[in-house]
């Protein structure tokens, strides 16, 4: 075997390794906002409350409901909603402002995880909205921060539609690879949790792109250069 034979199957064998060191599955984008129109990256789904989420549109206002969704671009997870936009909707039937669970929209129950991502900013913000059924009730409605299965963080609505922006302290839980758990468990009034736009941030406050969040695997391996990830610790 001459040299030249060699040294293309060495070079052949590093770019295979480094291939297959890299998660190349988590250097990409997040739907962190279900801009999809689907539940797309969010992977674990139970009971039957999700099943016409994510929503389009301010269905409340549809509904003269006086509680303004204020989501973020065309879709969002509106639990009381059925409603999931002029193509899709339109084909089922839907209709602007109609109700999940037959018009009882705190009947369907059910709960949505996110795929893995790597904790590497200080803070962790979102939009919230819907009821205020905290973690630790019997029934809870809200949004958990899960690390190996354990809640670290918890975030409920404040018994409105309108949904503003929320935030936890992750500076504790850098390095360490999390999920997100929607969580839909009560029957009653107000038993359902509205969620949209979720985002890490740096020191400064700025959003953190979640293809520099996803290029970190679980093993804190980076499938980017360091000097395009270090701003962000």
């Amino acid at each position: 075997m001459n040299k030249y034979v060699l040294s293309l199957l060495i070079l052949c064998f590093l770019a295979i390794f480094v291939i297959m060191s890299v998660d190349t599955a988590f250097a990409r984008t997040f739907n962190n906002d279900f801009e999809t129109g689907d539940l797309t990256d969010w992977e674990e789904k139970t009971g039957d409350a999700f099943d016409f989420q994510p929503t389009w549109g301010d269905n409340p206002t549809a509904r003269d409901r006086g509680q303004p969704s204020k989501h973020q671009g065309d879709w969002w997870l509106g639990l009381a909603e059925k409603y999931q936009g002029p193509d899709k909707g339109a084909a089922l039937g839907q209709n602007p402002g109609d109700l999940a669970g037959n018009g009882n929209p705190d009947l369907p129950q059910g709960t949505l995880t996110s795929i893995e991502f790597t904790i590497v900013g200080e803070t962790m913000n979102f939009l919230m909205g819907g009821g205020n059924r905290p973690w630790g009730d019997v029934n809870p409605c809200c949004v958990n921060l899960l690390i190996n299965d354990k809640v670290e963080r918890t975030m409920t609505g404040s018994n409105t539609e309108t949904m503003t922006r929320r935030e936890w302290d992750t500076s504790d839980l850098k390095g360490k690879t999390a999920q997100l758990r929607v969580i839909d468990n009560h029957t009653g009034g107000w038993g359902h949790p509205n969620f949209d736009d979720v985002h890490q941030a740096d020191r400064n406050g700025d959003n953190i792109p979640w293809d520099r969040v996803l290029a970190v695997d679980a093993r804190g391996k980076l499938a980017v250069s360091w000097a395009q990830m270090k701003k962000y610790y």
